[in-house]
């Protein structure tokens, strides 16, 4: 039929009926992309059907066709135009709606797009989250396992029904369990999991372990894509991977936001707090696309700017280099004088700018020693366990705090005299050893975590206190020779699995094993294992290890 063959080529000279037929011929096929269903909408058949109804049987050819439609036109204008209704079957426009199959979802105060795709096998087969280059750093898997409403009961489904079976037993049938779950809306907030397992307890009193979960085994549908594109929409990359992306197109990300934001919150050059209030979040727009970062004070050596972060992890270390920075150009004399005063051991200290760097993190700044102890002292005075984003804040801080500046110089200086002399010591016994021998390989993989250039810089006072009681505690197990399989073999378990976990996770984001508390706990875990008479800082065993495993 002409007018059927017309519509596939709706262009510029047609006439508006066919470029609105058109356009809302592509609007409900996206019911059938977001529904996963071929019977929501009418078929072709139906079409040919809705204009050999609607044309006389003497429309012959494109011109008998323009002729008449033009005269049927001025008694019913819209005589040929498609309605939603014609074109979606019964409950198609009800099955398919705006709540369970969004356009966006929001993600704190993002707005993401998202599009549709049923073609079972396609790379992008379900749901799609558009995602600019410049917020890929801001986003995390957690918000995107929920999907949308609208598909939640089907992934709800395959999630149980690949936990462990004598697990799975407690819930059949799945299907009729996991729609009682839902009778109670969820508020698609924090992990799907930690939801689902919270209804299914409160249903049949089953405790699942957050490890039996697997999303993995989902078929692909089941699995939010991620597109990324350039600030120009181009496609950059895709996949279901969201880790793998942000790693992949980490310094990307980072460079495309620094470019946007430069234009907003920038300050720079300064030698005192002369700017406003630095919020937590900071929302702006440029080029009609809404961007949120996260406001820091930068050191710049000399002085103190402000910029926005694309990350709050980025944001939060930047932050509290600036403060001390900002701290130390408040008080010149003072910290002069407390460098000067403090206890001083040139061959300690020349120990120490010879340290080797930490075998795992690169860290940017070239150690020090005096630079070193002077960040960790105005760290722990000024910033540490503090929020300070206001002048107000800051300068009561200052005011609070200043005269613990010289006191604290002295312990710290003290303290990392001690440190220094008792690994140098240990260093030197394990010299005297076989290299190949597991006590010595355990040891010096120990101390080298421990000790390294820049330690004293990156390590909180809180923790930094108990280095010489960690470093005894190798001493006396080298003293005893002290390999007992059992306790060796529980202490590197965790020593591995940590440490591996570190390297894996600075592929992907930024990571500080100092501000860990696991890092810590394994320390005091050894010192509970090989040198108890020193006592522990903490209650640690293998139980809480595990335990405590789950949150890093």
């Amino acid at each position: 039929m002409t007018i059927c063959r017309t519509h596939k080529k709706a262009g510029k000279n047609q006439p508006f009926l066919f470029v609105a037929n058109q356009k809302l011929l592509e609007e409900v096929g996206m019911i059938q992309h977001k529904g996963r269903r071929v019977d929501l909408v009418e078929d072709e058949e139906w079409l040919y059907a809705f204009y050999d109804h609607k044309l006389p049987p003497e429309i012959i050819s494109g011109v008998t066709l323009d002729t008449w439609r033009k005269q049927i036109e001025r008694e019913n204008k819209q005589f040929l135009f498609l309605t939603k209704e014609d074109l979606t079957r019964e409950k198609g426009s009800d099955f398919v709606n705006e709540w369970d199959f969004p356009d966006h979802k929001k993600v704190g105060k993002l707005t993401i797009a998202l599009q549709y795709r049923f073609e079972p096998g396609h790379d992008e087969d379900g749901v799609t989250a558009i995602i600019p280059v410049h917020q890929l750093n801001q986003i995390t898997q957690t918000p995107f396992d929920w999907l949308v409403p609208g598909m939640l009961e089907e992934k709800c489904v395959a999630l149980v029904k690949a936990l462990p079976k004598n697990i799975r037993k407690h819930f059949v049938p799945v299907p009729e369990t996991v729609k009682k779950c839902l009778e109670i809306e969820p508020d698609f907030k924090g992990a799907l999991e930690e939801w689902l397992g919270y209804r299914l307890r409160k249903l049949t009193d089953e405790a699942i372990p957050l490890n039996a979960w697997s999303f993995d085994g989902l078929i692909d549908h089941l699995k939010m894509n991620f597109r990324v594109i350039d600030d120009e929409g181009r496609l950059l990359d895709y996949g279901r991977d969201l880790k793998k992306l942000q790693a992949k197109h980490v310094t990307q990300a980072g460079e495309s936001f620094d470019q946007i934001a430069a234009d907003e919150l920038n300050f720079t050059g300064y030698i005192q707090w002369a700017f406003d209030d630095l919020p937590e979040q900071y929302s702006f727009m440029q080029k009609g696309q809404a961007f949120i970062g996260y406001p820091a004070l930068v050191d710049e050596g000399e002085t103190v700017g402000v910029k926005i972060f694309d990350t709050q992890r980025k944001a939060q270390l930047q932050h509290q280099a600036g403060l001390i920075r900002l701290f130390q150009l408040q008080q010149r004399k003072e910290c002069t004088y407390a460098l000067k005063n403090m206890p001083k051991n040139a061959a300690l200290e020349l120990a120490y700018n010879r340290l080797p760097a930490h075998s795992i993190l690169k860290l940017e700044h070239v150690a020090g020693y005096k630079n070193d102890l002077l960040t960790l002292i105005l760290n722990s005075v000024f910033v540490e366990s503090k929020t300070i984003r206001t002048q107000t804040a800051f300068e009561q801080s200052l005011k609070e705090n200043k005269s613990l500046l010289v006191t604290r110089a002295t312990e710290i200086a003290t303290l990392a005299l001690e440190i220094m002399k008792g690994y140098g010591e240990l260093k030197t016994s394990l010299q005297r050893l076989n290299a190949a021998d597991p006590l010595t390989k355990s040891l010096d993989e120990q101390v080298n975590y421990l000790i390294y250039a820049g330690f004293i810089r990156t390590i909180p006072f809180a923790q930094f206190k108990h280095l010489p009681r960690y470093l005894k505690a190798m001493q006396y197990r080298l003293d005893k020779r002290d390999n007992t399989p059992q306790k060796a073999n529980e202490l590197a378990r965790f020593q591995i699995r940590y440490w591996n976990s570190v390297s894996q996770r600075l592929k992907k984001e930024i990571v500080t094993p100092e501000t860990e508390a696991f890092r810590w706990m394994l320390e005091e875990f050894a010192v509970s294992l090989f040198a108890q008479q020193l006592k522990t800082a903490i209650t640690v065993s293998a139980q809480r290890l595990e335990k405590a495993w789950d949150s890093v």
